[in-house]
């Protein structure tokens, strides 16, 4: 979690104190196993007041040691200061904060975390995994380019943040946010197949629904697109319609109120797209946001299990407040897991029921185009090119059909994967 209490109070992050002396194993990496889970509690000020046995025996300092001592004695100045200015600003804004960070053992020796933070009544916890998804090798990869960058540029912690950021988004992660879920559910689902555990159907299926929310809203978009695009259909009717000695009115009144039914659909369209994600750090879509939640739960699940089986084993039972804590954390983790699946299957039904309304509005633009399709054959020669714009008016319906059918059932397929809700939602 590598805690910094004293940049929670001074905004420039870049006067941290010089790292350890190197030992003669220095560069050597320090191994754990991947069933293994470490973690810390820290005070508001960064500062250890309790951590598991797995921990002490990875980072090489005693129970003494650690104990009162500020986390940053495990800061490895490889680590960008970009990192450690992240997770503060997300755990100071209430986030769940996950980061990969490279730590060194009182030794001097190394070892690479997966590391998930979160506020607790008095300060901070982290549960730390071993990363071993593909994923972590860019992440090596671009914090040397960072931290090289942090030392050439004389950048500060929340500029190096910023081009961290910036490097994100070139790599497809809009923010933080989206960065943070995607590394947790690889890293989660690489330890679960690592230990040849069974997969977590919650999770399994919440990911599954969440890729095909993001699926649904990119096919909303695009059917917006069709019909934005099908302005210029009745633009051209009503120019067409101009240059006609007989037949001006009808053709005219034809595209006038095909324009307003195509308006109307869009007005109802607008209202089930997604609003876009604000350039804040840590917004995500509702199902990434349930993914890493319900991924943080299971992690804590395992935590809770193992720290009583410690401490029993040691003689001094956790009390009641330890317990207490750990225990609200995960439940925490679940009620934000459980709500952000609920606004999914909520916007999934919403979505499913008024896309069949539409699609009974589609049925009168039909109407409307068969009855220009008529007046094209009483005026026969002399409308000639109305034929075209119809040909082009049927090929737009076709589509948008079969773009509406296909919305319809990615909102089913979200509701059989991850439930349907009980009682009605408007």
């Amino acid at each position: 979690m590598n805690m910094q209490p004293s940049e929670v109070l001074k905004p420039n992050l870049g006067t941290m104190p010089e790292p350890p002396p190197s030992y003669a194993t220095d560069g050597a990496e320090m191994p754990f196993g991947i069933e293994e889970m470490f973690f810390s509690k820290t005070d508001k000020r960064g500062v250890i007041d309790d951590f598991n046995d797995v921990f002490v025996r990875v980072s090489g300092f005693s129970g003494e040691d650690l104990c009162g001592a500020p986390h940053k004695i495990l800061r490895h100045p490889d680590m960008p200061k970009a990192v450690f200015w992240l997770l503060w600003n997300g755990l100071q804004n209430g986030e769940a904060v996950g980061a990969y960070v490279k730590n060194r053992t009182k030794d001097g020796r190394y070892y690479w975390v997966f590391a998930l933070a979160a506020p607790v009544a008095d300060g901070y916890f982290s549960v730390r995994i071993k990363p071993t998804s593909e994923i972590h090798k860019q992440v090596i990869a671009l914090y040397e380019e960072i931290r090289a960058a942090e030392l050439t540029e004389k950048l500060t912690a929340e500029e190096s943040a910023q081009r961290l950021l910036q490097r994100l988004r070139d790599l497809g992660y809009p923010n933080y946010g989206w960065f943070q879920s995607a590394a947790f559910g690889l890293e989660y689902e690489a330890r679960q197949q690592a230990l040849k555990a069974p997969p977590m159907m919650d999770v399994v299926n919440t990911k599954v629904a969440s890729q095909m929310t993001q699926d649904l809203q990119r096919e909303l978009a695009a059917l917006a697109a069709e019909f934005d695009g099908a302005e210029i259909l009745t633009a051209n009717m009503k120019i067409f319609a101009a240059k006609l000695d007989q037949g001006r009115a009808v053709i005219n009144e034809v595209a006038k109120n095909y324009d307003l039914m195509l308006r109307d659909i869009q007005g109802h369209l607008k209202t089930l797209l997604a609003l876009p994600q604000s350039g804040g750090i840590w917004s995500t879509p509702e199902g990434q946001k349930a993914s890493f939640m319900l991924c943080g739960y299971h992690l804590l699940d395992e935590v809770v299990h193992d720290y009583e089986h410690e401490k029993i084993k040691s003689g001094d039972p956790a009390t009641p407040e330890e317990m207490h804590q750990i225990q609200s954390l995960r439940s925490g983790y679940k009620g934000h897991s459980d709500d952000a699946v609920s606004d999914c299957v909520k916007s999934a039904l919403t979505i499913q029921r008024r896309i069949e309304f539409l699609l009974r509005m589609v049925l009168g633009l039909s109407t409307i185009r068969i009855a220009c399709r008529v007046e094209a054959g009483s005026l026969r020669q002399s409308a000639h090119g109305l034929d075209t714009i119809v040909g082009r008016l049927d090929d737009f319906q076709d589509r948008i059909e079969t773009r509406m059918v296909g919305i319809q059932q990615l909102a089913t397929d979200i509701l059989d994967r991850i439930g349907r809700p009980q009682g009605n939602v408007k």
